[in-house]
């Protein structure tokens, strides 16, 4: 017994607890007898409407069984192959017992059922003309899924494949793992082919299935032999012979051929590739395969970089590869992922965060991860952890880590922050610098010293200058501040001095913070003693109200740096940036020469990396997942890079332009074919703007999925998406396109909109799909003929699907054993009770309405002629 829904069944006894309370509150005038009865009958009617409801379900076992022999007749067996397959299943037929059902089906690229009379009349003719007109391929998988329907109900069911195992289509071995949950056993009986003289295109792969104008294309040829011999190899580009290559194979070994093409004009690119001029081929129909490639308009990409002149020679560079790249300066990056949407890719170089903005930073990272967009970061002495991306939506998105790693701590620093806190800074301005003391403090080691001195009137020391031994220590000291009172910098000004004088640390920096004019004067003194002393200064003027003057001319006299910003978000930026930079550790300028040391397609074609050496780097630490092929001479990562969300982001430590990389340009030839690769690796791929198309195998059918947006990040629902499917044959690439299906997508998930259609011939299938104004194509090949004479099994597979369904390999014997096996099905008992919950509904009827019953019954029996 089974239940659909046993959890049901639970509520019969509230259902009686229910019955019986309003029995009891009933106040109908009928006799007690009655009462119990109708009381009986209810609960009755009751039990039996659940127990419906919870479908029950009989389990009857039968041994009644039925086989399917699934025959191959693909060309890897030849006719000889064939007549062995033939033979096999006839030995099988004979030994089963009388009263099994037997089902005899061929299957090459389709499978076919045989009926006894045609098998008996036609006999290894019928085979012969399958052979030839069915196959040029072998589809295990569609044969076990024909076999399957096949089965009578009732009746154990077993498939049996006798052939090479050798599929060329489809995988059994998911058909299997489907089977297995559906109780079917597959049994195996290997046979061989002739091993016959053949040489196969195996395998015909582009690059890339999409690129743009110009870039560079390779088409990598496979090629399999069972022969030696000599012929050749020609390569077809939309039917036009391109190019042709002498080659040579050797039995048992595979053979791999590169083309290098590139496309230069916007189209859908046909390639074929043919085996010509091998004497003795037994298969002539795989000497060829077909591949498509979609050719989309130049790559374009958004170049920011912090010096305008600076940046020609990329621009320059990439426009002889064929990239178009828009120079900008940081004051004008777009802010919303909407405007980014229009590049393939965004160049960040040298440019310091607080420029940026937390806007702009979040918009290009939900750019990368939602949209699919390429980023690059180039280094600078304003970029990545001394541009100030420490603990930003950025730092995020990088395949490397910008804190300073501790092992290259040789050197002791200390750093004094002085922080206004006067009335005017209250709110939002002095919460943003203690967040901003509190990540300077993190970007800081342990053989490092930090003092943080406020100031309004007076001074107030807030932590006093100390060794780093816990920054959450320090944390909770500074988030203790508080604003109140006036504007004199002076005596913190100088508590901060003569804290870094008695500080044995070999670096030693000063960041002041203000928003206000300062009372006090000897500022510039004071900045000039402490330079004298070791100590250098860097200013921050917050707000409309700030002495930038005054500010400027200290940070100047004490050799650092003055920022300026109206925004206090950027606190945290600038202070991170300035203690990196002026502690000294983030950047190298030593030249060095690069290390090739993973493999990686951003690469391909350079075994050796042989460059002219670079003059510096910003230092960086990979991060965990993250693909790193080229590093420095001590190891640091120079080229990393990794995929974020829907897109891929790149980072190079070093520069492109003359301050660490004028090497490159001025002696080193290989710069742009580089930056063309870097770029065209890490850039989103050419599609839609807000819509893009794939078609990927099914089974025997092409699965068509297209993604659907509003806009930026918000999934399009609910939309109609159409799709026509084009195709153009095999042999005759150049021709026009045919139309062949015109597809209705169904959404099956956010945005996702799918359908299928089945490729009936050799050929290429393009497919356009179009949501309102918007399309997009994609193109899916059907390639000719796979087979190729082996003369061997594929004994792994025929033994895995075997012992994945509790069948047998039958290499030793043709006897199936089925004894151990029965049917099970289920029989449903819910329309029996059903019908005796009819039965109790009109005996309740009965006993509500006894009086009526008694008066149809002396009706009845008053029509009875009584005897004398």
């Amino acid at each position: 017994m089974d239940w659909e829904s046993p959890y049901l069944l639970l509520l019969i006894f509230p259902a009686l607890a229910f019955l019986l309370w309003a029995e009891r509150r009933s106040a109908h005038p009928m006799p007690a007898r009655r009462k119990q009865i109708l009381l009986l009958v209810r609960a009755l009617g009751i039990m039996l409407a659940l127990v419906a409801l919870a479908g029950p379900a009989k389990v009857v076992t039968s041994s009644q069984r039925a086989v399917v022999l699934a025959l191959d007749n693909s060309q890897s067996l030849g006719a000889e192959g064939v007549k062995t397959v033939l033979q096999k299943a006839d030995e099988i037929r004979k030994a089963l017992p009388g009263d099994v059902e037997v089902y005899t089906t061929g299957f090459g690229d389709e499978a076919r059922l045989y009926s006894e009379a045609e098998l008996k009349v036609g006999g290894e003719k019928l085979w012969a003309e399958a052979l030839k007109t069915h196959g040029a391929q072998s589809n295990y998988a569609g044969a076990l899924e024909y076999a399957r329907s096949l089965f009578p109900a009732g009746t154990s069911r077993h498939v049996v494949f006798v052939g090479d195992g050798h599929e060329t289509r489809g995988s059994l071995m998911e058909a299997a793992r489907a089977a297995m949950v559906a109780d079917v056993h597959l049994h195996s009986v290997p046979v061989a082919g002739p091993r016959k003289p053949d040489v196969r295109v195996r395998q015909f792969l582009p690059s890339q299935s999409r690129l743009h104008e110009g870039a560079a294309l390779q088409l990598k040829v496979e090629v399999e032999s069972t022969m030696d011999g000599t012929g050749l190899l020609k390569l077809f580009e939309n039917g036009v012979e391109v190019e042709r290559r002498n080659v040579k194979v050797v039995s048992g070994s595979t053979l791999t051929e590169t083309f290098v093409r590139h496309p230069d004009t916007r189209n859908i690119y046909k390639y074929r590739a043919v085996l010509e001029g091998f004497s003795g081929d037994a298969i002539p129909a795989n000497n060829e395969a077909l591949t498509l490639v979609d050719v989309r308009g130049r790559l374009r990409l958004l170049y920011v970089e912090g010096d305008i002149n600076e940046g020609q020679y990329l621009v320059q560079a990439m426009a002889k590869e064929g990239i178009e790249l828009e120079l900008r300066a940081p004051n004008s990056i777009p802010t919303s992922p909407q405007e980014l949407s229009g590049f393939d890719g965004v160049i960040l170089s040298d440019v310091p965060a607080h420029q940026v903005g937390e806007t702009a930073m979040v918009a290009i990272r939900d750019y990368v991860d939602k949209l699919g967009g390429g980023f690059i970061m180039l280094g600078g002495p304003n970029s990545f952890g001394v541009g100030g991306y420490y603990r930003t939506p950025i730092e995020e998105v990088l395949p490397v880590r910008l804190k300073a790693p501790d092992e290259e701590e040789k050197q002791s620093s200390a750093l004094a922050l002085v922080i206004d806190r006067s009335g005017s800074m209250s709110g939002e301005k002095l919460e943003m610098a203690k967040s901003a003391a509190i990540a300077t403090a993190e970007v800081l080691t342990r053989n490092d010293s930090i003092g943080v001195y406020a100031f309004d009137s007076e001074a107030h020391v807030v932590v006093p200058m100390t060794r780093l031994t816990s920054s959450s220590a320090v944390a909770g000291q500074i988030a203790g501040l508080t604003s109140g009172g006036g504007t004199n910098l002076h005596p913190a000004f100088t508590e901060a001095r003569n804290a870094l004088q008695r500080t044995k640390a070999k670096i030693k920096h000063m960041i002041i913070l203000t928003d206000g004019q300062t009372s006090g004067q000897g500022y510039e003194a004071l900045a000039s003693q402490c330079r004298a002393e070791g100590v250098t200064i860097s200013t921050v003027a917050i707000g409309d109200g700030a002495h930038v003057g005054l500010l400027q001319a200290i940070a100047s006299l004490g050799g650092g740096k003055s920022y300026t910003t109206l925004d206090a978000a950027n606190i945290v930026r600038i202070f991170t940036q300035d203690t990196l930079v002026h502690t000294g550790r983030m950047i190298r300028e030593d030249a060095f020469e690069p290390k090739l040391v993973e493999r990686h397609p951003i690469l391909a074609g350079w075994d050796k990396f042989e460059s002219p050496p670079l003059l510096g780097y910003v230092k960086t630490l990979r991060k965990s997942t993250a693909q790193v092929p080229l590093v420095t001479d001590l190891g640091d990562p120079l080229l990393a890079h990794w995929r974020y969300g829907l897109g891929k982001v790149t980072a190079f430590s070093s520069d492109a332009k003359s301050r660490w990389a004028s090497l490159w340009i001025s002696r080193w030839n290989g710069f742009g074919q580089f930056w063309s690769q870097v770029l065209r690796e890490t850039a989103r791929p050419p599609q839609g703007q807000n819509m893009d198309l794939r078609c990927e195998a099914a089974g025997e059918e092409a699965r068509v999925s297209v993604d659907v947006l509003e806009d930026a990040g918000t999934r399009g629902n609910e939309a109609r998406v159409t799709a026509e499917v084009f195709y153009v044959s095999a042999e005759s690439l150049g021709a026009p396109l045919k139309p062949v299906q015109a597809l209705s997508l169904r959404q099956d998930g956010p945005g996702l909109y799918e359908g299928t259609f089945r490729p009936e011939q050799p050929g290429v299938y393009l497919v356009r799909a179009q949501s309102g104004a918007q399309m997009v194509t994609a193109g899916w090949v059907h390639n000719p003929s796979s087979e190729v004479s082996l003369g061997t099994v594929n004994e792994k597979l025929l033994r895995d699907v075997s012992s994945l369904t509790g069948g047998t390999y039958m290499d030793q014997s043709t006897a199936l054993d089925l004894r151990t096996t029965k049917a099970r099905r289920y029989v449903e008992l819910w329309p029996y009770l059903v019908m005796a919950l009819l039965v109790m509904f009109m005996l309740d009827v009965a006993v509500r309405r006894w009086e009526h019953v008694t008066g149809l019954w002396d009706i009845a029996t008053g029509w009875i002629p009584r005897k004398a």
